[in-house]
């Protein structure tokens, strides 16, 4: 630590005046009172100007406010000069003038920062380093280690790079290169993301982006719609819808999309049941309608449609079921169903080709369950034979009787033999059934062991 100097007053001369009226004055105690009075006031002055000039001397005033600083100076030797020559009053009155001068340079120390912080940070938004360089050296030099000056010097630093990627991103904007343009002036702010230029063009550039996306999408959408595309028509407007959710047009577009979609849908599957129709496939042509009336329960050719297709379907389910097993038609019960649905069948007048072959293959199939067929039976004379259903044949070696075409279970008794069945199937078109039926197996009884 260096302590101050004291204050150098200028040196006042010892010599007695040569004038006796002079040294009558001098001589006044009230006189040699105000002289001191004076002469402390401007030890005070001086005092507080050469701590004022260290101050400004320490922040290099030299630099950044020569001119004033030395009118300053000037102002105290000036002084100096007056003090010499004894005149205290006029002295103490520059003395102050310089003090004031001195104050006023350090007083508009912020202000002459603002000032070079603007200056720099004009010179950062028209790229001109070099201008930003001295601005904020000269921030640093006044006030060392400032906040705003450090982070002006960093972003001069950067300056270069960041405005060669702003410049590259204005040029191309301008030639509506807008991909370049964006992806330029992103870089520009990844360089110095307070590249204020960069940062206020960047906004414009994507909403230019996001209109050239946008009107691409809803012309692709309706290019798509009038190719009947409507998937892709879908797609290209839910795009543009993302682009601008609030764009009305983009709802519009992505309704009649839908509508159109719903549209083919709904033809799609009226053709499906009409062509499932014509090859009498009555559950697919079910499916088909019950799909349509998902789709729009308020269609009338779907409404009847499928009430038309499910009674088909169950007029096709009940012809095949008789058509499976024919021999079931000889019970009284069965053949008289299968009348009723045969009489169902051609009340449809349909004449499809289906129905026709299955009304014919009923008929036929009708008329042999009620034609009886020979069917050949050989037994001991010793078992009695019986046919359920039917009755009692009695005790044979050979017998033939006539039975509808149909299923049958025939049983034989003997006394102390154990009792045997035998199931035949009577079938029209094959050859005559023989059945062997007699019982040879003894029953042991308990008291024969």
């Amino acid at each position: 630590m260096v302590e101050k100097p004291a204050a150098q007053l200028p040196t006042i001369s010892k010599t007695v005046p040569q004038n006796p009226g002079q040294a009558k004055i001098q001589a006044s105690p009230f006189s040699d009172a105000e002289i001191a009075q004076q002469r402390r006031e401007v030890q005070k002055v001086l005092q507080e100007i050469l701590t004022l000039k260290e101050e400004l001397q320490e922040r290099q005033i030299e630099t950044w406010a020569n001119e004033d600083f030395s009118t300053a100076q000037a102002l105290a030797e000036e002084a100096d000069g007056i003090y010499r020559q004894r005149n205290f009053k006029s002295a103490l009155d520059k003395y102050r003038e310089s003090l004031a001068a001195f104050q006023q340079l350090r007083d508009g120390i912020p202000e002459r920062i603002e000032k070079h912080l603007a200056a720099g940070h004009q010179a950062l938004d028209s790229g001109d380093a070099e201008a930003a360089h001295e601005a904020f050296d000269l921030v640093l030099t006044i006030s060392e280690d400032h906040p705003r000056g450090l982070k002006g010097k960093a972003r001069a630093e950067l300056l270069p790079d960041a405005w060669r990627h702003f410049t590259e991103g204005k040029q191309a904007f301008s030639a509506n290169d807008l991909d370049t343009a964006r992806e330029a002036l992103q870089q520009s702010l990844a360089v110095d993301p307070q590249t204020r230029l960069a940062s206020e063009l960047l906004p414009k550039v994507l909403s230019a982006i996001t209109e050239r996306d946008y009107s691409a999408a809803m012309s692709a959408g309706y290019a798509a719609i009038a190719e009947q595309d409507f998937t892709s028509a879908k797609t290209a407007f839910e795009r543009a819808q993302k682009l601008k959710p609030s764009a009305e047009e983009a709802g519009i577009g992505l309704r009649q999309a839908r509508n159109g979609a719903e549209q083919i849908r709904v033809d799609q599957l009226f053709s499906s049941a009409r062509q499932q129709e014509q090859t009498e496939n009555w559950h697919g042509a079910v499916k088909s309608y019950t799909a349509l009336l998902k789709q729009d329960g308020s269609l009338v050719a779907a409404i009847t449609g499928k009430a038309r297709a499910e009674a088909r379907a169950q007029l096709d389910d009940q012809l095949q079921d008789l058509l499976k097993d024919p021999l079931t038609l000889g019970t009284s019960k069965r053949n008289q169903f299968a009348r009723q649905v045969l009489a169902d069948a051609r009340q449809l007048n349909a004449g499809t080709p289906r129905l026709q072959q299955q009304i014919e293959d009923l008929e036929n199939a009708l008329t042999r369950a009620l034609i009886p067929l020979p069917v050949r039976f050989r037994s001991d004379r010793s078992t009695s034979v019986t046919i359920y259903h039917v009755g009692r044949l009695g005790n044979f070696d050979q017998r033939e009787i006539t039975l509808k075409p149909g299923r049958y279970t025939a049983v034989g008794t003997r006394e102390g033999y154990r009792d045997v069945r035998q199931e035949f199937t009577v079938v029209p078109g094959e050859e005559t059934p023989i059945v062997v039926i007699q019982c040879g197996e003894k029953i042991i009884g308990a008291n024969n062991g």
